[in-house]
């Protein structure tokens, strides 16, 4: 592209010298002719702009289609990477459309900035019939960078940053991000800044050099970069921890359209973080997040309106925002859509619509929602009983640590219902909740101690479990040791 860049590649000829339009030394029909006799020396860039000229008849050139496309494919066979592209385009596109395309290619190649930002959009996007090619597209937009467009500085930093069709290189990152800052791109500074950050690139991380970089950058607006502060200070424990320094920043990203920032601020007044408690303000700002699409925001929202503990209870708008969650497919959103079907919980009771959310979530890997269903085919709730399909979920849910799921899934494995009897790991799983515990579970191990049918009786043992869960007020447990009370003084 650049007298240097096709230096550093070794190829270097002297039409380079006679293509760049911004140039005193621009010529094409002298460049045409250094490209003609380069390529005579097998120059595999001579041969690829000669190919170019070819093509289109520029620079004097009598267009032949043919040899030019047999300069590509020996460029091509050298290594050369343009021209390989350009072989392949031929190939494949139709005629007109691939004749544009090299049109525009020559003209980027004399450094005219409008077609490299348009040659950058069409191979960092896929258009116009080419292969994305990111390679390609950090090469076009290099030339605007060059030509001090702080879009392309912002972006091509970005690309060297993040390793995106170049290979990650600090040094270069740095350099486009701050010239792009320096022409006024917030952008520019914010990603500065989350490199400091983040470590970025092989950066050693340097938190002081990022709050610097994002201060610049939320001095001209910019709402990732205030929201990024805003994390900062919400950081507990720390020299810059600051809950109102936290709300003001987040406020300030909150109004720029930032929606998590907007769920921030939202939670900061509802819980009174920074600021005074405020209900209302809670809830707008929770609003504008939800309407944002954060989904944090729509199940948080959801669950106090739901609860009417924080926030004024309102079941209308927990329906409305654990709903558009849940078709984005969160899975607490889908469980908490499930236990308002099946509760009657301002929809009208509905099993069967309890069960198309639970086994949303369910399939998903929600804990709650596997053992909800699990329960609901045990039962023969909403769905024709299965005690296979039961046991099935149970375990599921038992893998990820469900008390519950565990101490059910405990029960039916001592007793052989819906599976192969296995008392010892029946014994296993009940314990486990127990002692996570479940009361139940605590329960079920007392009362299988107390009858003696799948383990030895063991009355001192079956009296420990049953007062561990008569003191979390189990019922049932308090009914057995009474009788067995009653059994011994007799």
């Amino acid at each position: 592209m650049s007298d240097s860049q096709s230096t550093e590649e070794g190829l270097y000829i002297p039409s380079r010298r006679h293509m760049d339009c911004a140039s005193p030394e621009y010529d094409l029909r002298e460049a045409a002719v250094q490209a003609e006799n380069g390529a005579a020396e097998a120059n595999p860039d001579a041969q690829y702009l000669h190919g170019l000229f070819l093509y289109t008849g520029d620079g004097g050139t009598a267009v032949d289609e043919k040899t030019a496309l047999e300069m590509f494919t020996l460029a091509a066979s050298a290594g050369y990477r343009p021209a390989d592209i350009v072989r392949q385009e031929i190939e494949r596109n139709e005629h007109d459309a691939e004749s544009e395309l090299i049109s525009l290619r020559l003209r980027g190649e004399q450094r005219d900035t409008s077609s490299c930002s348009k040659l950058f959009d069409i191979y960092d996007n896929g258009l116009q019939s080419v292969k994305k090619d990111h390679v390609e597209a950090v090469r076009w937009y290099t030339v605007c960078a060059e030509n001090d467009d702080v879009d392309a500085q912002n972006t091509v930093g970005f690309m060297y940053l993040m390793g995106k069709g170049v290979r990650k290189d600090r040094d270069k990152a740095v350099m486009w991000l701050r010239k792009a800052a320096e022409n006024g791109c917030a952008q520019a500074m914010y990603r500065l800044g989350k490199m400091y950050d983040e470590g970025l690139c092989d950066t050693e991380p340097d938190l002081k050099s990022a709050i610097s970089w994002y201060q610049k950058a939320a001095d001209s607006n910019d709402p990732d970069a205030e929201f990024a502060l805003g994390c900062i200070h919400s950081m507990p424990r720390t020299r810059y921890s600051d809950d109102r320094e936290a709300a003001r920043m987040f406020g300030r990203a909150a109004e720029n359209g930032h929606a998590e920032a907007q769920y921030q601020i939202g939670m900061m007044y509802a819980y009174g973080q920074g600021v005074p408690r405020d209900p209302s303000m809670a809830s707008k700002w929770l609003e504008k997040a939800c309407e944002g699409g954060y989904q944090q925001a729509m199940v948080d929202y959801a669950n106090m309106c739901f609860e009417g503990q924080v926030l004024p209870k309102d079941f209308e708008k927990a329906a409305k925002w654990f709903t558009v969650a849940a078709e984005r497919c969160n899975g607490y959103a889908q469980y908490a859509l499930g236990c308002m079907y099946g509760s009657g919980y301002y929809f009208p009771q509905n099993s069967t619509e309890a069960v198309r959310w639970f086994t949303e979530a369910a399939e998903m890997g929600e804990v709650n929602s596997q053992y909800a269903l699990a329960c609901f085919y045990y039962e023969g709730r909403g769905v024709e009983k299965d005690l296979e399909q039961a046991v099935m979920w149970f375990d599921q849910a038992a893998d990820q640590g469900h008390p519950a799921a565990k101490s059910f899934l405990g029960m039916l494995q001592i007793t052989g219902t819906g599976t192969t009897q296995d008392v010892e790991e029946g014994l296993r799983n009940l314990n486990d909740a127990a002692d996570q515990g479940y009361f139940e579970a605590q329960y079920y191990l007392g009362k299988l101690y107390y009858e003696g049918k799948y383990v030895n009786k063991n009355v001192p043992r079956a009296k420990k479990f049953l007062n561990q869960a008569a003191k979390q007020g189990d019922r049932d447990a308090i009914a057995l040791l009474n009788k067995i009370k009653t059994e011994r003084s007799r």
